[in-house]
């Protein structure tokens, strides 16, 4: 440096940069050593380097001495913080120690107020009370923690109320369904009883158009089949719809398929003829040991509530059929009791037994009551000469006769044999003499077919008698009648008698 060369130069601005920043933070220190510097480079005559540095002695002196107090007063500061330390030390660490404890404390308090209602309110949970709630207060762990049990006992209490009110709908539809049911099912049961009890089909119809619009109030109606077989005649029919007309078996799907039928605007399925509503339709098949019987037809509004009534519809077609198939074999038998097979009339058993009611009930009104006994002349020759079927087709011929030359009041029979009674209520001699003879014209009319002939020609014998005569007894009045009739034989046949008449 004293050669002055640049790099010497250099080494020593490094230095000096080093020692100026570590003085930085002294102004009068930086001063000094600034002066210090530029009079040790200021331009000198040759060899006056040493009077140069030697006149910069004493700058540089006050700048160690300076640098000196400094460093005296920095160690003095330094032990005066290292006391301080050791007292802060000493001091703070009991007061930790204190301090940790009173929050030890203080989280020990804060935990025992928490968990209390905490349990309490768990047990009661646990008990099923779900209302309980923790006290909400400050914003540390243990209120979030509040917080939300809060928030899963209210949840858990919506559910639950939601799981009543649910359980309640349940158990009403639940009570409804079985009430409907169980109304369903004493209707059911009331019909299958009353039809039971019918002694005819018109009383079965009357007791059928009281049940059914309590199981199906929207309409419906029973078609049975016509004797003919090819016609379905309305029999009940309830509701607003039209009452159908009589319809053949196939303009009915139903029929057709031989199943149960629905159409509706929801099911796209064709509707059946005799079908003029514009709601929903089922029609079933009634039948029973085989044998068709009729179709029952329910109407609904729409799909939805034919549903809920399908199955019903069933159970009542079931009923329905069996009811019905059983009556209508109490009338056939009752009808074959008192009906004769061949002829289609009375028999002699049936007038025996209504025949006194008639006189009685006509002594009560005053008024007479007349018999007509009449004989199919020479009988037995039909039967020799052509056959015992010749013989019936006369017997069913006269039955025919007699059913249409009289009217419904009368009561026809055959008595036995070839021989034929009938009762006329409200008929005095006179008059019963005059349809006496109009049914022995009727029958001389007759021409009834038979092998190798072009017809046979029939004649009757008749005879008539009346209760105006005296004869107050079925049986008096039977045998005045038949008195009458074999007068009337003896007379040459093909006449009419009266009783006391020669």
């Amino acid at each position: 440096m004293l050669a002055r060369t640049n790099e010497n130069r250099e080494a020593f601005n490094r230095r000096w940069a080093r020692v100026f920043a570590e003085v930085q933070d002294n102004f009068a220190q930086q001063t000094r050593l600034q002066q210090w510097r530029d009079r040790l480079f200021l331009s000198a005559p040759t060899g006056a380097l040493t009077a140069q540095l030697q006149e910069n002695a004493p700058l540089a002196q006050a700048l160690i001495t300076a640098e000196e107090t400094l460093l005296t007063a920095r160690q003095r500061e330094a032990q005066r913080r290292i006391q301080v330390a050791r007292w802060i030390v000493l001091i703070g660490m009991p007061m930790t120690a204190v301090i940790g404890m009173l929050f030890t404390l203080q989280l020990i308090r804060r935990l025992r107020q928490f968990t209390a209602p905490l349990l309490k309110a768990t047990e009661r949970v646990q008990s099923g009370d779900l209302s309980v709630r923790l006290p909400v207060a400050g914003n540390d762990e243990f209120s979030a923690i509040a917080t939300h049990f809060n928030a899963m006992t209210e949840a858990l209490d919506e559910t639950q109320r939601s799981q009543a009110s649910l359980r309640r709908t349940l158990e009403t539809r639940v009570n409804n369904l079985v009430a409907a049911t169980t109304a369903e099912l004493h209707h059911l049961s009331r019909l299958g009883t009353f039809i039971q009890a019918c002694a005819t089909q018109e009383e079965a119809a009357t007791v059928i158009s009281s049940i059914a619009p309590t199981l199906f109030p929207d309409g419906g109606s029973v078609a049975l089949l016509a004797e003919s077989r090819n016609l379905l005649e309305p029999y009940v029919h309830w509701g607003d719809a039209p009452a159908p007309a009589p319809w053949q078996p196939s303009t009915c799907w139903a029929s057709r398929l031989g199943g149960p039928h629905s159409a509706s605007v929801e099911n796209h399925a064709p509707r059946c003829a005799h079908d003029h509503t514009t709601g929903a339709t089922f029609c079933l098949p009634l039948s029973a040991q085989g044998e068709t019987l009729g179709v029952l037809s329910i109407h609904t509004p729409d799909r939805r509530a034919l549903d809920e009534k399908e199955e019903l519809a069933r159970r009542f077609a079931d009923r329905l059929s069996i009811a019905l198939a059983n009556l209508r074999l109490q009338e056939t038998l009752r009808h074959q009791s008192v009906r004769d097979p061949l002829t289609g009339l009375f028999t002699r058993r049936y007038i025996e037994e209504t025949g006194a009611r008639e006189l009685a009930r006509a002594q009560r009104q005053d008024q007479p009551v007349s018999a007509l006994m009449l004989d199919i002349d020479h009988f037995k020759q039909f039967n020799d000469v052509h056959g015992h079927a010749v013989g019936d087709a006369v017997l069913r011929r006269l039955g025919s006769v007699l059913t249409h030359q009289f009217r419904e009041e009368d009561i026809a029979c055959r008595y036995g044999g070839e021989g034929f009674l009938v009762l006329l209520p409200g008929c005095a001699p006179s008059m019963a003499m005059e349809r006496a003879e109009s049914l022995r014209e009727a029958v001389g009319h007759l021409l009834v077919a038979a092998p190798d002939t072009q017809g046979l020609t029939v004649t009757v014998s008749v005879g008539a008698a009346s209760t105006a005569q005296g004869s107050g007894a079925l049986a008096e009045l039977i045998s005045c009648a038949d008195q009458a009739l074999y007068a009337a034989k003896r007379a040459g046949r093909d006449c009419v008698k009266l009783y006391g008449e020669s």
